[in-house]
């Protein structure tokens, strides 16, 4: 598909797949309405269209290339918030590890007790 200018005819074009608009619309050679989009449909009549771009430069190519090209990039506060996670999950991780040995830790040197590491982990 290429976009081109209307030559000879006129016709009735559907152009949803470009615009998103459902109603068909009236493309005849001359005037305002002779130019015609890759990508649409000639519902009635006829229609002797020359292509006035070259291959890849379509209007259609074009909108690709913008959609394509329009990746959002992380803002500084969001990469600021990624390393802030991920060093509180490091922390959290190595805390939790801790408990356990800690526990029996305390509780040899104080010669009594249980280990409370269950306790601990549920106030973190």
């Amino acid at each position: 598909p290429c976009d081109g200018e209307v030559l000879e005819g006129g016709a009735s074009v559907d152009e949803s797949a470009i615009t998103g608009e459902s109603a068909p619309v009236i493309r005849e050679s001359g005037g305002d309405f002779s130019s015609v989009t890759g990508g649409t449909r000639v519902l009635s009549d006829w229609l002797v269209v020359q292509c006035s771009v070259n291959p890849g430069e379509t209007f259609l190519d074009r909108m690709i290339a913008m959609v394509e090209g329009a990746k959002r990039r992380k803002t500084p506060n969001e990469i600021a918030l990624t390393i802030l996670l991920v060093a509180l999950t490091i922390v959290f991780v190595l805390a939790t590890a801790t408990l356990f040995p800690f526990s029996q830790y305390s509780v040899e040197a104080a010669g009594s007790g249980s280990v409370v590491t269950i306790t601990v982990l549920v106030a973190l």
